[in-house]
């Protein structure tokens, strides 16, 4: 019995690896694209949002944690001073690439006071977006200006009259001006009982007059000084 035996020639093993080659390639494409093609997670954010207002005028800083399951391609910044200024954007810079920080500083003015209204969007490779915050509903930072209010100066504590004080004086002014009334009545009526009282009481009169006036009161003014009489 004759034996057939298969001569390969040394073209057709190059053509063979070239096709294994090629298949090969062929798989690994394939593999990159249903890879590509089932990838529909999202980037994930993790921003933590300032503690405490910012200063207007000065630089404000924008950090942010930022993975996916495939590649980060971009991560932006959007902010706008107010809310009818249209949103600008800026691309964050990666920190550290092995650990997905992302950072961003930007320039305020006094006039952005008092606040920024921003968010933070990342994209990956297959085209999934997330967002930290949204257009409609973005992430504020308030800003204070640089300037110290003055501090108010303490002022001394007004006292007010009491009204009894003053009612209380009235009431004196009143009582003296009473006594004083009553006191000059007093005094005419004992001049009035001195000037009609008759000589007949064996009273002497020291300045007798002949010729008395009804109803008249008579005044002796003695006066203690060396040149009176």
């Amino acid at each position: 019995m004759r034996k057939l035996h298969t001569v390969v020639s040394p073209l057709h093993q190059v053509l063979g690896l070239v096709v294994a080659a090629l298949l090969a390639v062929m798989q690994v494409f394939s593999g990159i694209a249903m890879a590509q093609i089932q990838d529909t997670e999202d980037p994930v954010i993790i921003h933590r949002q300032a503690d405490s207002p910012g200063v207007a005028g000065e630089l404000q800083t924008f950090l942010a944690r930022v993975y996916d399951d495939v590649e980060v391609v971009d991560v932006t910044l959007f902010y706008r001073q107010s809310a009818v200024a249209n949103f600008q954007q800026i691309p964050m810079r990666p920190l550290l690439d092995s650990l997905g920080e992302y950072m961003i500083a930007i320039e305020t003015s006094e006039s952005e006071y008092p606040g920024l209204q921003y968010y933070i969007e990342a994209v990956d490779s297959s085209g999934n977006v997330t967002n930290r915050g949204f257009s409609y509903a973005p992430i504020v930072l308030p800003l204070e200006t640089g300037v110290t209010p003055p501090v108010e100066q303490p002022t001394a504590p007004v006292i007010a009259e009491s009204p009894q004080s003053t009612s209380g004086g009235s009431r004196g002014f009143a009582n003296n001006g009473l006594l004083f009334g009553l006191g000059a009545l007093v005094l005419l009526g004992a001049l009035a009982a001195g000037g009609g009282g008759s000589d007949d009481g064996g009273g002497t009169n020291p300045n007798p007059n002949p010729n008395p006036t009804p109803g008249a009161v008579t005044l002796t003014i003695i006066s203690d000084s060396p040149g009176g009489n």
